[in-house]
């Protein structure tokens, strides 16, 4: 009697058993996941004191890889805004050659620089309203706003369209010189915000962006450092580009009776558009020196994810082979452990009767 109730049940073993089974099961699956990933299962609990360093790499890679995501956004963005100042650049190069070639006399010919002046003027809005999924990219910090008023579209902040401005600051027929150079006068106002007139005022008709004065949009590259998109529509380049190509559309040379007049008004809308075509050229060449230095940025940032990369190998790695021998053992005892459990769940007392 004594020695059956030191007998360790059949029902008890079998339980036993069975928890044996459920932690190899376990130890399986921590095994197979180091055996795939080349990584300890259980860092933190495997590393004792050092869990802090790898905690602590960790969170540089995080960073790390976030302004790589980060740049790698950015850098498309200066790509676009590159892109659609050359694009800029060419339309007025085009109209600028046409009004070099152009006989002020002629009316067939004046005509035909008028209306490619018009074509390149939306041309040069359409460029300016380049975006992407975070906005629009020269609106300065006015990101949600499309930064040049349609040409013929009423601005609700003046009731007028760009291109009614641009009547009102000529002024009308322009007949001799003096129409000419005060319609000029009015225009290099307008176009540089000193007009006395609110609504004729570039910033006001023709701009609806971030004003003059703001801070630029500016985004963080690295811990260290930050990038500025100072391209915006209201630069003065822009401006220059738009005054010029709105002199000829807004005005046919030949409609102007005498011929110095219209050697002045042609010549100052050619200067507007050689200054705006110089200033593109810059602005151009600004936002690729930044790419360039977001460049390097990128790459000391990729350089930086391999090292952190093989910090973590160091704490958190574990020998391949070594983690599949292991996994090999545990499957052996796990089927050991099923054969046994197996043949527990068959033994009845019964058998020994």
């Amino acid at each position: 009697m004594t020695e059956i109730s030191r007998t360790v049940s059949t029902a008890l073993q079998s339980l036993r058993q069975r928890e044996q089974t459920s932690r190899l099961a376990a130890k399986i699956s921590d095994v197979s996941k180091e055996v795939t990933t080349g990584l300890k299962a259980n860092p933190y609990d495997d590393l004792g004191h050092r869990s802090a360093d790898a905690i602590a790499i960790r969170m540089q890679i995080t960073r790390n890889d976030g302004f790589l995501t980060s740049n790698a956004l950015l850098d498309r963005r200066f790509l676009a805004v590159e892109t659609s100042l050359g694009a800029m650049r060419d339309v007025g190069q085009e109209v600028l050659e046409q009004a070099f070639t152009t006989d002020s006399a002629g009316a067939l010919s004046t005509t035909f620089l008028s209306q490619s002046a018009r074509t390149a003027l939306d041309r040069v809005l359409e460029r300016a309203a380049v975006s992407d999924s975070s906005g629009f990219l020269m609106s300065g910090t006015r990101t949600d706003t499309n930064p040049l008023q349609a040409w013929d579209e009423i601005n609700p902040r003046t009731g007028e369209s760009p291109a009614i401005a641009v009547d009102h600051m000529i002024g009308g027929p322009l007949t001799d010189v003096a129409d000419v150079q005060r319609a000029i006068d009015d225009l290099k106002a307008g176009f540089g915000d000193s007009s006395v007139f609110f609504k004729y005022n570039f910033e006001n008709s023709f701009y609806n962006g971030a004003p003059s004065g703001n801070p630029p949009l500016t985004s963080r590259t690295s811990e260290t450092q930050t990038l500025t998109q100072t391209a915006q529509a209201n630069d003065p380049a822009i401006r220059d580009l738009i005054r010029g190509l709105a002199m000829l559309s807004a005005v046919n040379p030949s409609d102007i009776p005498d011929e110095a007049a219209r050697d002045v008004w042609l010549n100052e809308a050619r200067s507007a558009i050689g200054a705006g075509l110089e200033g593109l050229t810059d602005l151009e060449t600004q936002t690729g020196l930044k790419r360039a230095q977001l460049a390097d940025t990128i790459a000391a940032q990729e350089s930086r994810a391999l090292f952190l990369d093989a910090e973590v190998m160091n704490l958190e790695g574990v020998d391949q082979y070594d983690a599949a021998t292991r996994l090999t053992q545990l499957q052996n005892q796990l089927d050991s452990s099923f054969a046994i459990t197996a043949r527990l769940s068959r033994l009845s007392f019964l058998n020994y009767l």
